[in-house]
C-alpha cells in the first residue's frame, strides 16, 4: 500500500489544471514565458508522477480481490471542479495570484489541503482524461471504498483483482471486464 504518496499524487494532479491556468492567464497578460513556463512543468510533471504511481502499484503492490455489492460513478461532478476551480483562475485577470508565486502557492495549498482532508479523490479530470473513472463501491462487508478504474463498471456481486493505494481507495488492475 503506498498510502500517503499514492493520495498526494491524486490530489496533486488533480490540481495541475489549476496551474495550467495559471500559466495560460499570464501567457495572456503577456508575462514573460520565464514566468509561466514554470506552472506547465509542475503540472505536467505532476501528472506524469500519479501516472508513474499508478504504473509501478499495478505492477508491484500486493493484489487482492474487491468484492463489488453494489456501485455508483464518483466523478461526475468534473465540471462543478473546474466551475469551482479554473473559473475564477481564468476570469479575474487582476486576481494577485498571478502577480506573485507566494500566493499562488498558498491558494493552491489550501485548495490540496481542503481535497486531500474532505477524502474528495474523486475529483481529477486529469485522470479522466487519461481514462480512468472513480466509482464509489460496497464491498461484501458493506464499506464504501473508491475504485479507480480504466473499466466500466457494468455487473454488481462480483470480485474484481485491484491494488490497495491508500485507506479505502484501490486500483483494479484485473485485465477482465467488470
Amino acid at each position: 500500500m503506498l498510502n500517503q504518496l499514492a493520495k498526494f499524487l491524486l490530489v496533486s494532479t488533480s490540481l495541475s489544471p489549476v496551474l495550467g491556468a495559471i500559466a495560460v492567464s499570464q501567457y495572456a497578460y503577456n508575462s514573460p514565458w520565464t514566468q509561466w513556463v514554470w506552472w506547465i512543468i509542475a503540472a505536467l510533471l505532476l501528472v506524469l508522477l500519479c501516472w508513474l504511481m499508478l504504473f509501478y502499484a499495478a505492477r508491484n503492490a500486493q493484489k487482492s480481490l474487491l468484492k463489488i455489492r453494489e456501485f455508483e460513478r464518483g466523478d461526475q461532478e468534473v465540471v462543478a471542479f473546474l466551475l469551482a476551480y479554473l473559473l475564477p483562475f481564468i476570469s479575474a485577470g487582476d486576481m494577485p495570484v498571478f502577480h506573485h508565486w507566494m500566493i499562488a502557492v498558498y491558494v493552491l495549498g489550501i485548495i490540496f489541503w481542503s481535497i486531500s482532508h474532505s477524502g474528495a479523490l474523486h475529483f481529477n479530470p486529469v485522470m479522466g482524461f487519461i481514462g480512468y473513472r472513480f466509482y464509489r463501491v460496497r464491498n461484501g462487508d458493506g464499506t464504501v471504498q473508491l475504485l479507480i478504474s480504466k473499466s466500466e463498471l457494468r455487473r454488481v456481486d462480483i470480485e474484481v483483482e485491484t491494488v490497495r493505494l491508500a485507506q479505502h481507495v484501490y486500483l483494479h488492475i484485473g485485465g477482465r471486464d467488470a
